[in-house]
């Protein structure tokens, strides 16, 4: 639950917490930016039998965003990984976040007693979730990098949530593979594909990196962290000021729960590219 404060100083503020934001969503809640909306603690599903292996424990995600955002407060039982996992915008003083957390967990012991406040905490930190925008290491296999022409940097893509059929770019240095924020003055444009224009409503739209869809601005983003949300099969052109666009496709990722279910019909196999 947000607790509300009539005043704010410095010693509170996050990184990403400050005045500078002129634009935030109705009702915005301070959750995981690494962690698809639809995964956050309070609609998380049960854990499946099998996770797939594109999926990772809650607790884990938990852990990666305090390693980020709270590297000098070590937590110290499982309700402080899922507190300081599931928001970022505390500033990282041990001592205000332990008093902080007691405060929270005194409140919840008192209205769930403490053996339903643990052990609803282990149970959600036990699950498997989906998560999308969590930078890749450098040697995963998923990853696609493609340079851009006439430039240093190069457009990487790394998959997001599989259900969501998300997937995730960002910009980095093609030649030491470091993310980067706003490279180059350009704007990102979501367009019909041009290999099948009439099949798609004729919608040309704008888009904005993750971050700055949140209303932080620009200076604001932390270094490397900036990224866009795309969609599989998604067709985008990078428009820069004098030079050439570039325009590519994403890809589209094989669905063996989907394939399996329309075994049941018979396919005809028509080519997909003929001459005129």
């Amino acid at each position: 639950m947000k607790t509300k404060t009539t005043h704010k100083n410095a010693a509170t503020r996050g990184p990403y917490d400050t005045s500078k934001r002129t634009s935030k969503r109705k009702g915005a809640v301070d959750t995981n930016p690494f962690i698809a909306s639809s995964s956050t603690p309070d609609c998380l599903p049960k854990p499946p039998t099998a996770p797939r292996k594109d999926m990772i424990l809650f607790r884990d995600a938990c852990l990666d965003v305090i390693r980020r955002f709270y590297p000098n407060t070590k937590p110290r039982s499982d309700w402080d990984i899922m507190q300081l996992g599931s928001q970022t915008k505390r500033a990282d003083n041990p001592e205000a976040l332990y008093a902080w957390l007691d405060q929270r967990y005194a409140s919840s012991v008192q209205i769930l007693g403490r053996e339903v406040t643990d052990n609803s905490v282990k149970t959600v930190l036990d699950t498997y979730m989906e998560h999308s925008g969590k930078k890749p290491v450098a040697d995963d296999p998923r990853v696609l990098t493609r340079p851009i022409p006439d430039s240093k940097y190069s457009i990487r893509l790394f998959p997001g949530s599989l259900s969501s059929a998300e997937y995730c770019m960002d910009f980095v240095d093609s030649a030491t593979g470091q993310p980067v924020n706003l490279p180059f003055e350009h704007e990102l444009w979501s367009v019909p594909n041009p290999d099948t224009p009439w099949l798609t409503m004729p919608m040309v739209g704008k888009l904005r990196s993750a971050e700055r869809s949140h209303g932080i601005q620009q200076e604001d983003i932390r270094p490397g962290e900036e990224k866009y949300f795309l969609r599989d099969g998604q067709t985008c052109v990078l428009m820069r000021p004098g030079k050439r666009p570039v325009r590519f496709t994403v890809p589209v990722r094989r669905r063996p729960g989907l394939q399996e279910a329309t075994e049941a019909v018979d396919v005809l196999d028509f080519p997909k590219l003929v001459d005129p």
